[in-house]
């Protein structure tokens, strides 16, 4: 199962751990989209750590990142800078969805 995190908040740090981890354990897989406030995860080493688990991806809204003050450069390797249409795919392919 795909299991789909839509994080638009800048807070919930210990949700979105813990329910990317308990996903892993039970052996599905975790697609991570930031966007909104929830881009300010992007600057989070705890947070950022996840998409280098086995199982887990992870993108963001480069518009909301922006207008954010998060600029291109500060946004970590391997969290993939997008738009909306990263989101529009999680949504396509996750079984289940959990707005964050």
């Amino acid at each position: 199962m795909k299991i789909g995190l839509l994080v638009t908040r800048d807070s919930f740090k210990d949700d979105i751990i813990g329910l990317t981890n308990a996903a892993l354990k039970k052996g599905n897989e975790v697609i991570i989209f930031l966007m909104d406030d929830g881009t300010r995860h992007s600057q989070d080493s705890d947070i950022v750590a996840l998409k280098d688990k086995e199982g887990v991806t992870m993108s963001l809204c480069d518009h909301s990142a922006k207008l954010r003050g998060i600029t291109e450069d500060m946004i970590p390797k391997g969290v993939a800078a997008g738009s909306q249409y990263q989101n529009s795919i999680m949504n396509q392919d996750a079984d289940r969805v959990v707005l964050i």
